[in-house]
């Protein structure tokens, strides 16, 4: 199979969404120029032996991909008696599908929140498709060579510093992405993770920092924490980032990758001379990221059973 050539703009995702949607035929990308090509069309536009080495099936997207679309959808909503409401119908069993999307249109503020909700699930959908694609024909990463797309995903969510909104549960997402780094196997490492990073927070003078995503429905995307540091005998500042977490929905879009440019900023606003970022785990995800930044490994922490020694 040759490499995928083409470039994923935002028109070409909105065809392969709507290929994708529609149950009706198969559809293919040509690999060179992302042209869509219908099953019907293959043996008009492509020779058989061509086919393989030129076009790919658009990302799979089954009535069960629908349902959980749905769910999801409800799950994110803040209006209780509109949440209550779609998870009855969900839960009716026969015609919720239909029943669902009437009782959606019936209200336009529903409206507007399920194709916001249903496209950005879909584009992310895309965007991993691709991803994958391109990591197996050994071609770069989309986030690498696409801004134009990474932008328009990005354009569905607000980015802010140190927003006193979502100030009450940054710990708790800490915690959270602490204890998810560890797949909940290492209970022990990952409270004494948690408490480290309260007590670094605790200790006078280290001014806690945080950049935030939120998607336009309200809910919170992600979040990039840490502290500003005085540290040394002429007290030179160092910010530390200790907190990263995105919500599992919304990660592959790049909103890392934003929070971390913009964390950087602030930092160096408030004159810190170095970020250091504490990772729990391997921290693997976040390498490359950090790699092309110029960043370096300082450090190395590792935990050893004590039956062991």
């Amino acid at each position: 199979m040759g490499k995928i050539l083409f470039q994923l703009t935002p028109e070409i995702i909105d065809m392969i969404i709507f290929a994708m949607e529609n149950q009706s035929e198969d559809y293919f990308v040509d690999l060179k120029t992302g042209a869509i090509i219908s099953d019907e069309e293959l043996s008009e536009e492509y020779d058989v032996e061509d086919i393989d080495l030129s076009l790919i099936s658009v990302p799979d997207w089954l009535p069960s991909d629908g349902f959980q679309l749905m769910e999801s959808f409800v799950a994110v909503l803040h209006n209780p008696v509109y949440k209550e409401l779609l998870r009855k119908i969900l839960s009716a069993g026969k015609g919720s599908f239909r029943n669902f999307k009437n009782t959606v249109k019936e209200h336009e503020s529903l409206t507007q929140q399920w194709y916001l909700h249903k496209d950005n699930i879909m584009r992310s959908r895309v965007i991993e498709w691709y991803n994958l694609n391109s990591e197996i024909l050994k071609y770069k990463d989309v986030n690498e060579n696409t801004d134009e797309t990474e932008n328009l995903v990005l354009s569905d969510f607000v980015f802010s510093i140190n927003n006193p909104k979502w100030e009450n549960i940054i710990r708790e997402k800490s915690a959270e992405s602490i204890r998810e780094s560890f797949e909940d196997k290492k209970d022990l490492l990952g409270d004494y993770l948690i408490d480290r990073i309260e007590m670094f927070s605790d200790i006078p003078g280290n001014i806690p920092v945080f950049a935030c995503a939120e998607s336009l429905d309200g809910t919170l995307a992600g979040v990039i924490g840490g502290l500003l540091v005085r540290t040394g005998p002429s007290r030179r500042m160092v910010a530390v980032v200790n907190i990263i977490w995105i919500e599992k929905k919304f990660r592959g879009l790049g909103i890392a990758r934003h929070l971390i440019d913009l964390f950087s900023k602030n930092a160096l606003e408030n004159k810190a001379e170095k970020l250091i970022f504490e990772l729990p785990g391997k921290g693997s995800v976040l390498v490359s990221t950090l790699e092309s930044r110029g960043g370096d490994v300082f450090i190395t922490t590792m935990a050893v059973n004590t039956e062991n020694l």
